[in-house]
């Protein structure tokens, strides 16, 4: 058995220690936070869980069979419809009143043309703004991307719950200083002793804490900005549409409550995001992104119970990512989006928080 230290209580940090622990490790959670979760959690407002952006699950990908494993109630599904996803210049990705453009569209997701906006538009959407990714393009045309009923949070506290059950200790408000072989120091002064550390935080904390002598590892991965907002209405601008895509803006703008129709909310709850622009600042696209919200969601700012803006964001990373042992002859392994994975997103963190914590002995000296 050994001791683990885990940095960052995100779906990365969360999965590694339930796998750590089932391994029977001992495993200890740090969070500079007291919010679990990480970016991918949720606030119920008015009654439904209001994201920090739109959060898609894949039902066939590792988080959702991380959760599936211990939760004792399955997950309430909702995914949105390809013929109520409408796309600027094209019309519905799935039209029902045109066989010749239905089966163009078909055609050219198919053959992932990236000539054709209904494609661009599709993998836009799937990937949260970011460039293709053909395991969540096909997770969408499958309907396998997901809304969760109870929101991320919901995620979230179920995998606290099971780390709670078999006694991991979370702590949070832990900001951790210095990482130096299997001690981990924290700003107030505190230290963890470990046989093995997992640093699970976020890209720029993860560059921080990592050994300098090896910086060349992350030199290359960068992140993916974009700005979102997320609002809960008393009107529906966009009437049954689950959402808009406009391919040459980078944005599109999703009506979580008409792809949830049990949520107790009679208006809209839109989730938009606008992917960034080269040598573009976070307010400057934060105001395209509302621009786009007026022109293709009209009159939203007077219908809103409430609303949060995030001018920018990281979405994910890009760049040549390190194996999650890059540094296990440091005693530390990587889990997280920006670890190497051939999956993306949520998914990401989940895969590389198993491979972690299946393999805590790579760690091991």
């Amino acid at each position: 058995m050994a001791r683990v230290t885990v940095i960052g209580a995100g779906i990365a940090g969360l999965t590694t220690a339930l796998y750590a622990t089932t391994a029977g490790h001992h495993v200890v959670v740090l969070d500079r936070t007291d919010t679990l979760g990480g970016r991918a959690t949720s606030q119920t407002i008015a009654g439904v869980p209001l994201g920090y952006g739109l959060h898609l699950l894949n039902k066939k990908g590792p988080l959702a069979k991380v959760v599936k494993k211990i939760s004792r109630l399955p997950l309430v599904h909702s995914s949105p419809r390809l013929d109520r996803l409408n796309v600027v210049g094209v019309g519905p990705l799935r039209p029902r009143n045109n066989v010749r453009l239905a089966a163009e569209i078909r055609r050219a997701l198919r053959t992932r043309d990236n000539a054709s906006l209904a494609y661009r538009g599709a993998t836009l959407l799937a990937g949260s703004g970011t460039p293709h990714d053909e395991k969540r393009l096909k997770a969408l045309q499958k309907g396998h991307l997901s809304l969760i009923g109870e929101g991320w949070a919901g995620v979230v506290g179920r995998m606290a719950a099971a780390l709670d059950e078999v006694g991991v200790l979370i702590e949070p408000h832990c900001t951790v200083e210095t990482v130096n072989k299997g001690q981990v120091s924290l700003k107030d002064g505190r230290t963890f002793e470990s046989d093995v550390v997992v640093v699970a935080c976020g890209l720029s904390a993860a560059k921080r804490l990592l050994p300098s002598a090896e910086d060349q590892v992350l030199s290359t991965v960068q992140p993916i900005k974009a700005s979102t907002v997320d609002a809960v209405l008393d009107s529906k601008p966009l009437g049954n549409l689950h959402g808009l895509i406009d391919v040459n803006e980078g944005a599109y703008v999703v009506d979580a409550a008409n792809l949830q129709p049990r949520w107790p909310h009679n208006g809209a709850v839109l989730s938009a995001l606008m992917a960034a622009r080269e040598n573009e600042d976070g307010e400057a696209r934060l105001e395209r992104l509302m621009a786009f919200l007026d022109e293709h969601a009209t009159g939203w700012q007077r219908h809103v119970v409430h609303v949060r803006k995030q001018s920018n964001i990281t979405v994910q990373t890009k760049g040549k990512k390190p194996r999650f042992d890059a540094y296990a002859s440091e005693g530390i392994l990587l889990a997280g989006e920006w670890v190497e994975s051939p999956h993306a997103l949520a998914d990401a963190a989940a895969d590389t928080g198993r491979l972690c914590g299946q393999n805590i002995s790579a760690g091991l000296a």
